[in-house]
């Protein structure tokens, strides 16, 4: 599926990541030193952020957006959609966007749309933003990505307790009918392969029967490899192709903190220098949806006082990826990284 929207634009991003930083050494007893070194050389990892167990990840959601409402330019009253992008969301019912318009202060006469996606959820909650947005009269969409993936971690599990960490981004999303900027996106799904990462027990369809009930995030890691290394480039690609660019005319790519190794393996698929494919997987680890705009928070300067073509990508749970060529003008405000 491809889609392109004229005028529409981001107007700020915030990011909030819990105070509570997590290095490597807590986990001695499951690799060696010579492992870890390994680790810490292909995965990229050295820490990550991990929210406390009374902090859910609509409380890092709600700090994100207050820092961008903290800034007058700002209105929350010029709030008409708010979509809340989790795979941890607070409650199974109800859907937590409901209550963080209630919470931040927002109108009534607001959509409230929750999303259920995992590492592409920053495109596919784009996607929605700026369809819901290029549809509205006025106003804006407020979009929130939050994920607290440590709370589905097993603690001696290495495929997975060692990679994620928690985070949450807010972003503003207008149509200015004054700018022609053109935004494109486009993505895939490989749903036969679902089971690749998930969580076996605890829907609908496998509820929690064994003992203890398998609640935890489980992941093939090399099914996952071979997918990123076998289709991300190349619908990366294609995207440029449907947008009648070149890899030339793209400043940088934004992509999802998976791995460091795979990260660097793509922008190499594409010969891209790697200076171009800024990275923060070393000190957040991955967060899911939220990685593409918590990388943009905090490589903030590249975009002082200019605009910046970048092209982002996200894939992972699913299987699902997608990928946007986003202008990111010199007007966006981003906000300074702030932790909770």
């Amino acid at each position: 599926m491809y889609q392109s929207f004229t005028g529409i634009t981001i107007d700020g991003i915030a990011s909030c990541v819990p105070k509570n930083i997590v290095s490597n050494d807590i986990f001695s007893d499951l690799l060696s030193p010579k492992e870890m070194k390994m680790f810490e050389k292909t995965v990229g990892i050295k820490e990550r952020r991990w929210a406390s167990d009374e902090i859910a990840a609509s409380d890092l959601g709600y700090r994100a957006a207050l820092e961008l409402f903290a800034d007058p330019q700002f209105d929350k009253d010029k709030i008409k959609c708010l979509i809340f992008v989790s795979q941890t969301s607070d409650y199974k019912i109800p859907f937590t966007s409901n209550i963080l318009q209630s919470r931040l202060g927002l109108a009534s006469d607001i959509l409230c749309l929750d999303i259920n996606a995992g590492c592409a959820g920053f495109i596919q909650g784009l996607s929605t933003a700026y369809a819901t947005a290029n549809s509205m009269e006025e106003g804006s969409v407020l979009l929130i990505i939050a994920e607290t993936l440590s709370k589905i971690l097993s603690p001696d599990d290495r495929s997975t307790t060692m990679l994620f960490g928690d985070a949450a981004s807010a972003i503003i999303i207008s149509r200015k009918l004054e700018t022609s900027v053109q935004t494109y996106l486009n993505f895939f799904s490989d749903g036969k392969n679902h089971d690749a990462i998930q969580i076996p027990e605890g829907g609908f369809r496998n509820k929690a029967g064994s003992n203890p009930p398998n609640l935890k995030l489980v992941m093939d890691g090399s099914r996952v490899f071979d997918f990123t290394l076998r289709e991300i480039s190349a619908s990366i690609i294609d995207l440029i192709n449907y947008s009648k660019q070149s890899i030339e005319n793209i400043d940088y790519l934004f992509l999802h903190q998976s791995n460091a190794f795979i990260i660097n393996q793509i922008l190499g698929q594409l010969g891209v220098l790697k200076a171009q494919g800024p990275i923060n997987i070393q000190s957040f680890g991955n967060t899911s949806g939220v990685s593409i705009p918590l990388l943009i928070t905090t490589n903030k300067d590249i975009f002082q006082d200019k605009s910046v073509k970048i092209l982002c990508s996200g894939y992972g749970s699913g299987l699902t990826w997608g990928n946007a060529i986003l202008d990111i003008n010199a007007g966006t405000i981003l906000k300074n990284l702030i932790e909770y």
